[in-house]
């Protein structure tokens, strides 16, 4: 695992014990977009005194394109600045006086928590795709009755279908022209 540290405002004071980690201190926040993330082997570890727009938006930006488990520290900060971030659910945000001697704790909690945001996240994929795949069968059913079908007779004939071809009654939906 590689640690990515940024300490804007103070030295960088990270002590890690832990021979497998490698660090990596970066001067400023930007550095970051020159580095390629893995986000199953990487983590940043952002230290400021006071979060401000400018980080923010590098923050998000790289909770958007480049996810990586991700510990926040600030003794000052927004609340709506720091609602947004904190929404995708992959951030730690540790408020106030920054403890090295606590690191260790901290970073097995920002992968924990970037774990289980990602699977809640793909959670959420897979239901909004059921759901899509179910509206649309709604949509082919309701084509086929208004051309005097039932709707048990409609799902019994996109059944058969699908069974003639090999697939799924999703997969033949959605080769299906709804026009």
């Amino acid at each position: 695992m590689t640690i990515y540290t940024c300490f804007t405002d103070q030295p960088d004071e990270l002590h890690i014990h832990d021979t497998h980690w490698k660090v990596i201190s970066l001067t400023k926040l930007q550095d970051i977009e020159r580095v390629p993330l893995c986000n199953e082997q990487d983590l940043l570890v952002y230290v400021c005194s006071e979060m401000i727009g400018v980080d923010l938006q590098l923050l998000l930006r790289l909770m958007l394109f480049s996810p990586i488990p991700l510990v926040v520290n600030a003794k000052c900060w927004q609340k709506e600045d720091l609602t947004r971030l904190l929404e995708c659910g992959r951030v730690t945000f540790v408020p106030g006086e920054f403890e090295p001697a606590r690191l260790e704790q901290v970073i097995e909690l920002a992968k924990l928590r970037f774990s289980l945001a990602n699977e809640q996240q793909q959670k959420i994929l897979q239901l909004e795709s059921s759901l899509e795949a179910q509206k649309l069968l709604a949509k082919v059913k309701a084509r086929l009755q208004q051309n005097g079908l039932s709707e048990p007779q409609a799902h019994k004939l996109l059944q058969k279908q699908a069974m003639d071809s090999g697939i799924s009654v999703e997969q033949l939906v959605q080769q299906l022209p709804l026009s």
